[in-house]
């Protein structure tokens, strides 16, 4: 796993050096045989030369050439082709999209990158250079739900450098892609544009706070101090805004009730346990006498936070409410176990200190 965030169009164009951080993406192991096997499901005998409408007639030429007829230009080094049609409008620069895609190097059918084999799809801030410059050309040219495959030449992909020992130098890459989500989180920064009357609108705070929320989600893996700060901004907002109706209320709880759960994740995270009791509290202040429910994720982080802070009586009492919605969560029933023997250690050590006191 690369170490910090990168710069692909920085990486390409100056040769950036990147650090590799060996403990990070341990659940994703890709010399397993569940991945091997995922990635044979998704080989590309296109990529040897093999077609099936070419009526079994041998080829000369080389397949990327063969593919690149079939496609359109969309921009100098990015080629296309639909292969199944979407809907709705593009997505623009600083909207945060969630794809699937596999990448393929010409003349091996193994793809040497497969979000399906990894069971997570890809998220990233378009026009940002989170990507290879193709990928985001090719994603800015897609509709929601539409499938296409690109071929992008090597000055928009991985340069003359390559990439480790997967991706020779001055590859020309085949991206097969599937956009699944757009966020339009352009939002935020024409909140902050409005004028301080608009602000209160909840139209605009809610359309504001769904882009913090999708901002934030994509920070919590890398970041998750940075994405604390966009969730708060988000409460903060909410917290002022001005409701007209039932349905505004019923949004409003919906969504505050999202974003308190979501910072009592981030502060259990990053082990700042007060400030995730703060907003376990606030939940559950928030919820009471309505139909929101609180879930066993919200019990469960509370029950982590009051144990960091020695109350463990109390934490236990949480884990078990927790554990009565989902009696078979694995990481429940852990957190049991690190209750009981961070309980006895604390007992243990109280006793020492006890009986150093008496001998005393």
């Amino acid at each position: 796993m690369l170490k910090g965030s990168i710069n692909f169009e920085e990486l390409i164009s100056t040769g950036t050096m990147v650090e590799i951080d060996p403990d990070v993406g341990e659940d994703i192991n890709e010399s397993t045989e569940d991945f091997r096997e995922e990635l044979f499901n998704h080989m590309n005998v296109n990529c040897v030369g093999e077609f099936e409408d070419e009526n079994d007639l041998y080829e000369s030429r080389e397949p990327f050439t063969i593919l690149k007829e079939k496609m359109s230009p969309i921009h100098l080094g990015v080629n296309k082709q639909v292969l199944r049609p979407g809907y709705g409008s593009k997505p623009q620069d600083n909207c945060i999209v969630r794809v699937h895609y596999n990448g393929y190097i010409e003349f091996n059918e193994i793809p040497f990158d497969c979000t399906y084999a990894r069971k997570k799809p890809h998220t990233f801030i378009v026009g940002k250079g989170e990507v290879v410059p193709g990928l985001d050309i090719a994603v800015k040219s897609m509709n929601l739900n539409e499938k296409s495959q690109f071929l992008v030449e090597s000055h928009l992909a991985y340069g003359s450098l390559g990439c480790l020992e997967r991706i020779p130098p001055n590859a020309t890459i085949l991206f097969i892609v599937e956009l699944l989500e757009i966020i339009e989180s352009g939002a935020s920064e024409e909140f902050q544009l409005l004028p301080e009357e608009r602000k209160s609108e909840f139209i605009e705070v809610h359309k504001y706070c769904t882009a913090q929320c999708a901002k934030a989600k994509d920070l919590f893996t890398r970041n998750v101090h940075a994405a604390i700060k966009e969730y708060n901004f988000a409460v903060n907002a909410l917290e002022n805004a001005h409701l007209k109706n039932h349905d505004d209320q019923m949004a409003h709880l919906h969504m505050l009730a999202k974003l308190y759960l979501n910072l009592l994740v981030c502060y259990t995270k990053v082990e700042e346990p007060k400030k995730g009791c703060v907003n376990f509290n606030k939940l559950i202040h928030l919820t009471t006498g309505t139909d929101e429910e609180v879930s066993a994720k919200a019990y469960y982080n509370n029950a982590k936070c009051l144990r960091m802070l020695g109350e463990y009586d109390r934490a236990k009492k949480q884990l078990k409410k927790a554990h009565d919605l989902e009696p078979r969560n694995a990481d429940i029933l852990n957190e049991f176990k690190i209750i009981d023997s961070e309980c006895n250690k604390f007992r243990e050590k109280e006793q020492r200190m006890a009986s150093a006191f008496i001998g005393n």
